[in-house]
């Protein structure tokens, strides 16, 4: 086995410092150089979105209900009360169940409604150029007898 020879072994003992150093600083530089490689590399661009069918919309009926009218539901209209007749007349309507409110002669109830006329004893309501009269409720009879006011009076 061959044993270092005097002037090779003072070599690495002089410069074995340096040498590691260097080869530190060579690790160091290729790291540095892998890395800004990777995060400085341009990004692929994004996969296109995958094709997606869709169905074909149902054929609309719209062009002809307005030939043959409007095809709605009849509009539920309960009649709470009226407030004033003539043409500046306003009745409390419920209209499909919902909370009673004032409505004025010429007022839209829903799409293509209206509150055409207002009397002492009912409405008029228009819808797609039809008239419909609807009468108000009547009224019950008061019971015969007293009718309390207020709450009783003890009398003290």
């Amino acid at each position: 086995m061959p044993v270092l020879s005097l002037p090779a072994a003072d070599f690495l003992h002089r410069h074995a410092p340096g040498l590691l150093h260097g080869a530190a600083l060579l690790a160091i530089a290729g790291g540095i150089g892998l890395w800004g490689a990777l995060l400085l590399a341009p990004q692929p661009d994004p996969a296109p979105p995958m094709l997606t069918v869709e169905p074909a919309p149902a054929p609309s009926l719209d062009t002809l209900a307005g030939w043959f009218g409007s095809g709605r539901g009849r509009l539920q209209v309960r009649m709470t009360g009226l407030m004033a007749a003539g043409p500046r007349g306003t009745a409390i309507l419920s209209i499909d169940g919902a909370p009673a409110r004032a409505f004025r002669v010429g007022d839209t109830l829903a799409p293509g409604v209206t509150l055409a006329e207002v009397h002492a004893h009912g409405i008029v309501v228009s819808q797609d150029g039809m008239d419909e009269a609807i009468t108000a409720p009547a009224a019950a009879a008061p019971a015969p007898g007293f009718i309390p006011a207020g709450p009783p009076h003890t009398g003290r």
